[in-house]
């Protein structure tokens, strides 16, 4: 069967790409489960991938999105190698470093997850080679397009200016590793996340399990701004309905799960100054990657559209 055409198709076809619990599967983990433009991902690939968006705290089909971000990093790293694009030597363990430092986290910490959900180092490293690699396609090509104007700043600093600020009411849960070791902590995270977000009493949780400072109050945080929420759960966060909680986090030194209370809008604060250099600076920089990244679902949509996506 060939299939050329969009990631649906090849999600569609789940039960033929190993994602179920087949006997070709279970005989061959190793084995080829689908290839894009020839580059092949195997059982073994789609299970490890499983594993690492689980760890950080994906929801939802978790096979079908590892399908889905596997077949994208495949044409995402065959765009980069077209256009001649090579990560340098130590591009791959600074990528981890940054991806760590972006969430509030050491390289030691992300060692230590992938250790206790049993991840094999190379799905990381994979993983943020891609996205390492499609950030240079997406600069190559949108750069000049992606770059805000000062008028861009300028109508953008207006319309800050007026915008109510969305605010989030957050309880947390931190469960250290150093307590119980990693697959300990690993275990009793699942184990919590599966009660708690099925409605169990996450007040009572945190009291007994939590090992931050919130823990005797029962997690509550104080209010906060959406763009203030860790990037480590930020966009969990935005998804959620008051009452869900995430998955199981990496966090500093061990796992945490956060739940969503309340969300409301909180009345402008006095405006920035539009001639603040660094203010400007802040504005063109989230500008830029907001434009590029916009650029680049374009771009990847039409990569897959035009993808030979073959069932093995």
């Amino acid at each position: 069967m060939r299939i050329k055409g969009t990631i649906l198709a090849a999600v569609l076809i789940g039960g033929g790409l190993g994602l179920g619990d087949g006997a070709a599967a279970a005989e061959n983990p190793y084995g080829p489960a689908l290839t894009v433009n020839q580059g092949v991902i195997t059982n073994y690939d789609i299970e490890q991938r499983t594993r690492l968006i689980e760890a950080l705290g994906g929801t939802g089909d978790l096979r079908a999105l590892a399908v889905e971000q596997l077949t994208e990093d495949r044409v995402k790293v065959q765009a980069a190698e077209a256009m001649g694009i090579d990560l340098g030597e130590d591009a791959i363990a600074n990528g981890i470093t940054e991806f760590a430092r972006q969430r509030g986290l050491a390289p030691e910490d992300v060692t230590r997850v992938l250790e206790a959900r049993r991840i094999d180092r190379q799905t990381m490293n994979d993983f943020v080679e891609a996205g390492m690699m499609w950030r240079e396609v997406l600069v190559q090509r949108f750069r000049a397009r992606a770059t805000p104007t000062e008028e861009d700043l300028d109508r953008a600093l207006a319309v800050e200016a007026r915008r109510p600020k969305e605010m989030v009411r957050l309880a947390e849960l931190a469960i250290p590793f150093a307590e119980r070791g990693e697959p300990e902590t690993v275990a009793l995270a699942d184990d919590l996340y599966r009660r708690l977000s099925r409605g169990g009493d996450f007040s009572a949780a945190a009291r007994e399990y939590s090992r931050s400072a919130t823990g005797p109050e029962g997690g509550a945080l104080p209010p906060m701004a959406i763009d203030q929420v860790p990037a480590t759960v930020r966009n969990q966060v935005a998804l959620m309905r008051p009452g869900q909680v995430t998955r199981p986090t990496p966090v500093a030194g061990g796992l945490a799960i956060i739940k969503l209370l309340s969300v409301y809008d909180q009345p402008p604060g006095p405006a920035p100054d539009p001639n603040d250099p660094e203010v400007r600076d802040d504005l063109r920089q989230q500008l830029f990657s907001e434009r590029i990244n916009s650029f680049g679902e374009g771009y990847l949509q039409e990569l897959l559209s035009d993808a030979l996506i073959v069932e093995r």
